[in-house]
């Protein structure tokens, strides 16, 4: 496969009145499949298509959709794919979403209702015969990481947000996280020729 990125995450807060964070964006390319990574939030929508029409995509062509977790953020756009087949921690159907408020509850049911296809994992599976599902249930219970060796850039790391920006890996790096987030991150840091931050720039180490 090859590994286009497609935008960076952001975190956008406004102390009580606004908090639009949106998740970094990649493609992966085959023979066979083009595969978004975490299509990111609302307030991505407009450069998500922008990047696709650059690239010579539309929604139509996307045949697989990878979630690191299912929160709106990274999961959001997703429902704009309707030939694209979802792959998602196999615990996204016993949340309770209601829980989350009387609107963004109702958000995450719309979102799951656009999903015309979904194949659930387990962690620490391969998927898409090259995608390794790597279990790191430190954000969220549903959450995974990938890891997969790609044409152009090497080894990859997407962490999703069990390491959101650079500096938190600096950060882990120095000692001042020793938790087994940071433990983790680490060991698959070192592996990896690129890293994917979900809310920051990525990191191509070669």
């Amino acid at each position: 496969m090859e590994l286009h990125f497609l935008f960076p995450g952001s975190l956008l807060y406004v102390p009580g009145m606004m908090d639009a964070p949106t998740s970094s964006c990649s493609l992966l390319v085959d023979e066979k499949r083009k595969v978004l990574v975490d299509p990111g939030g609302f307030p991505s929508l407009g450069v998500l298509e922008e990047r696709l029409s650059a690239v010579g995509l539309s929604p139509f062509d996307i045949t697989d959709i990878l979630l690191t977790h299912f929160h709106l953020d990274h999961a959001f756009n997703s429902m704009f794919f309707s030939n694209a087949t979802v792959h998602v921690h196999e615990s996204y159907t016993s949340r309770n979403y209601a829980s989350f408020g009387p609107i963004v509850g109702q958000m995450y049911q719309m979102v799951m209702k656009s999903w015309t296809r979904v194949e659930a994992f387990d962690p620490d599976e391969t998927i898409l015969d090259c995608i390794q599902v790597l279990k790191s249930p430190y954000h969220s219970r549903d959450h995974v990481s990938f890891f997969l060796n790609t044409d152009n850039h090497g080894k990859v790391f997407i962490c999703g947000d069990v390491c959101t920006r650079e500096i938190h890996y600096h950060e882990m790096r120095k000692g001042m996280r020793r938790d087994e987030a940071a433990q983790f991150v680490l060991k698959y840091f070192e592996l990896a020729d690129t890293v994917i931050f979900s809310h920051d720039l990525p990191l191509f180490k070669r």
